[in-house]
This record gives C-alpha cells, structure tokens and sequence, in this order.
C-alpha cells in the first residue's frame, strides 16, 4: 500500500512505497522526510545526486531469483578512489534489497540484520569470517561518504553522513558488514548480477543519459593536463584518475575538468612495444589502451609492464609484458577456494608457483582507482596449464586475476603490429630469483645436515664433495645474476 504526505516544506505530494523505508526525498524541494507514525518531519536537504552514467534510475525493475522487484530509492557515495551508487529495492513480495551499482557492476545484496563481529578497525584484508556456513574473507575496507540520494530509503541520512563498510567474498558470494550507525554492524549478503541476467525495464536511454552527464559511459575524451596543460585521454564515467605521460602529474577525473589531486616532476619516458591510446581487436572486441604502469618486484630487478585497455561494454582487461611472455588478464568475480598450498576454481586446481612483491615505478594514462609510483602490493601466483590465478593484496584491499598466457604474435595481431623477442626494458622473470634462492637456502641446509657429520669422520675428499653439491644448488642464482650484470 502506497503511503503518500504532503511535503511539509513545498507541500509536493512524497509517496513512501514500502513499509520498510524510513526516509522518503522530495523530488521538488530535496526535503529529505523522516517517516514518523501518520505524520513526517523533515531533517534538512539532501543533496541532489550527482548526474553519472548509470542507467539505473528510479522506477527502474526487473527479476531475481524468481521475484520481481523496483527500485524506489537511491544513495550516492564517494571515498577517496572513487564512488559508486546504492540503489533501493522494493520486491513485490514485501521484501527489500539494495542493487550496487559501481562503474558498471552489480551486486544485489539482502538484509541480514545485525551480526557479532570484530571491530571495524580490528578487520583486514585476507582475514576469514564465518557466515551461512561459508568461510567468506575480507576483500577490502573504506569508509565513504554519502555525497546525494533521492526516493525511499530504509534509514535517516543526514548531512555529512558516513558509511563504514567492510566486503568480504566467498566464491561467487558476497557479505557486507556496514558499520555505518552500529556496532555490530549490520551484515548485507547476495552475489554479482547483470542487468541482462536481472531483466531491468524502464532503464535510463543513451539519449537520457547523453543529456544529463553530457556523454555516454566510455566514449573517449580528451581533457587539459591541470599540470602542464599537456591533453589527456580518457573513457568517460569510468575512469577516475588521470596521471599525465608528461608530467605525471595526478588528477582526479570525475567531473568535466581534471582536478588536480598531486603534482610530480616530469617522470622518465618509458619506451614499450604498445602506447596510450593504441587500439585493439580482441576476441572480436574493440578496445582502447588507455593506462600503463611499469612494475618492479620489491627487492629485485626484475620488472614487468601492465596495459590497461577499457571497452564499453565488456569493461576493463589487462594485458601484462614480462620476461615471460605475454598474459591477458581479467579481474574475476568469482573467487576460488583455498586448499593448503593450491587453490581450486571452477574445478580446476591450481598449484602455487610463488609469493613476491610489486612496486609501482612508472604510470601514464587513466586508471579506474588512484594509483602512484611507490604504491605496493604483495602478489602470489598459483597455475594450472596455461592459466594462472594471481592474489594481490595492500593494505585496504584483495583482488584476484586469473591470466592466460597469449604468443608475441597474437598481440601484435590484435594491434596490428609487429611484436618478437624479448619484451623492452624488462630484466628477470617476476618472483623467479626469489624463489630460486629459497630453494637454494632450503636444500642447502638439508644438504649440510646430511652430510658434515659424514665429512667429519672422512677425509678432505668428503668435504670436497659436500662443497660441490652446495655450489650446484647456488650455481643457477649465480649464474642469472651475472648475466643480468
């Protein structure tokens, strides 16, 4: 049953949809109501939302898991890498639900009520944390702030109110805990979705959208460098920061001018095989190669390059260059399960290869997160066959890739180029000279446990041998270290 009020500032009429929401907007006066028995007190304004390129909106609807559902209300929020929309759900079931909506994807999540957890300071990434019988850990933590909404909400959101949440992952699950008004937090759980999968009617057309963000999700803009005036490309609605090839200078890029976040001095020119702004054809997509970072493994030499490419409609890829060869990479949604030293995904068990490292020491382009030279990750990799599964983990957050690896001549096809030997400016293979001599250290102590005693009670010809056997485990660190000399 619809429950509408006059607005007790403009007197519009503000309709509450579900017996559920708290708080209603008015969409003439931004009055933002607090439902209180028969009657509603207004608490102030609320900001408009901000125009973005979602092309979710009010009204819109769909189906999931058998219930339909429309959305009645909205939340925007911002930290500092970026933001993302909240979108309220009302199922014509009675029930309620939230539609997260972040640079083009989507989760829906439901209401679980209040849930016994550790503090929201005591929490980091990678900790594991027991619900609905899953082991779900947690993926990363931020505290936002709520920037604009409109309709129905399920709670009072006042001026400068802030949102502490916590995600966490199981597989294809996803668990938040929002620590927003309470501790214990209150726990949201659901999974990743499309709009495609969800059906959605009524979504907002490419015309609606051009009108009010004054460009489509993706289409590739240029804006002056705030540092150097020098012109930056980027795809519009999905990147949000900008660091110029010239003078790597950072800006954040969500509104309709670069604003200047740090200023650098002019940065090293870095020569590689595919620059900004390079097209390719991939798998039948086109992309555009819009960010490149140059990596280097913490306390090594060896250093690897990172293109990020960008399509509108299959979003963000990663195509990486080491000593190796090439990979193509994508973010996965789905996490796998951990298993000792191996991990399982989709029924593929995939064997640990190594932990290392990651230094950022170059970035050019537009990023969909604030990246910097010096910003630091710890990575480790598990194969299976061609493929391999990366974890990379900082202080804020998880994420997990899975690569393929792909021939020089496959990508010089995609870009129309002509790509052999070995990949420019990289030195070793990222985690190998590590590795080697962990296995050196290890197998060498077993080597000397076995042995002195047996040297001791021989002659000169057993410590000889002993010697000999160490060196050999030693030589192939060696041996690479000279060469790279």
């Amino acid at each position: 049953m619809i429950y509408t009020v006059p607005c007790p500032s403009c007197g519009a009429p503000v309709s509450f949809r579900s017996a559920a929401s708290v708080m209603a907007v008015c969409g003439y006066c931004r009055a933002s109501l607090v439902r209180e028995a028969d009657a509603v007190r207004d608490i102030g304004k609320m900001a408009e939302a901000m125009e973005d390129y979602s092309p979710i909106q009010i009204t819109t609807s769909g189906v999931w898991n058998n219930r339909p559902f429309g959305v009645v209300g909205r939340l925007q929020l911002r930290y500092d890498d970026g933001g993302w929309n909240e979108w309220y759900l009302v199922f014509e079931d009675g029930g309620t639900g939230w539609l997260g909506d972040a640079s083009g994807q989507y989760t829906i999540m439901l209401d679980q009520g209040a849930l016994p957890a550790p503090a929201f300071g005591d929490l980091r990434p990678g900790q594991a944390f027991n619900h609905a019988g899953a082991s779900f850990i947690v993926a990363d933590l931020r505290t936002a702030r709520c920037t604009g909404g409109a309709g129905e909400l399920p709670f009072a959101v006042g001026q400068g109110w802030e949102a502490r949440v916590v995600d966490l992952r199981a597989g294809e699950r996803f668990l938040t805990l929002d620590y927003s008004d309470a501790d214990p937090p209150r726990a949201y759980l659901g999974q990743a979705v499309t709009l495609d999968a969800l059906k959605c009617q009524l979504l907002r057309s490419d015309d609606a959208i051009l009108k009010g963000a004054g460009r489509l999700r993706g289409t590739i803009v240029n804006l002056a460098c705030p540092g150097c005036g020098a012109p930056l490309t980027f795809p519009a609605g999905v990147a949000t920061q900008l660091v110029c090839p010239a003078c790597g200078t950072r800006s954040d890029a969500t509104g309709d001018q670069a604003v200047l976040i740090e200023k650098h001095q002019a940065q090293e020119q870095v020569s590689t095989p595919l620059a900004l702004g390079d097209q390719a054809k991939i798998d039948g997509t086109e992309y555009s190669l819009i960010g490149r970072l140059r990596c280097q493994e913490t306390g090594e030499p060896a250093t690897w390059t990172e293109y990020l490419l960008y399509n509108a409609r299959q979003g963000f890829l990663w195509l990486v260059e080491s000593e190796e060869g090439w990979d193509k990479v994508r973010v996965q949604d789905i996490w796998p399960e951990t298993s000792g030293d191996s991990v399982v995904l989709d029924g593929t068990r995939y064997e640990k290869l190594y932990d290392y490292g990651s230094e950022v020491i170059h970035a050019a382009g537009a990023f969909n997160w604030r990246v910097k030279v010096g910003d630091r990750v710890e990575i480790t990799d598990w194969q299976a066959g061609e493929k391999k599964l990366g974890r990379e983990t900082s202080a804020a957050e998880i994420t997990w890739s899975m690569a393929e690896s792909v021939s020089a001549e496959t990508v010089g096809k995609w870009f129309s180029k002509t790509l052999g030997g070995k990949p420019q400016g990289l030195s070793t293979t990222r985690g190998d000279t590590a590795e080697l001599a962990k296995l050196a250290v290890r197998y060498s102590l077993i080597v000397l446990f076995l042995n002195v005693p047996i040297a001791l009670a021989g002659g000169i010809e057993n410590w000889i041998l002993v010697i000999l056997a160490v060196g050999l485990l030693w030589w192939p660190i060696i041996s690479k270290n000279t060469q790279e000399e």
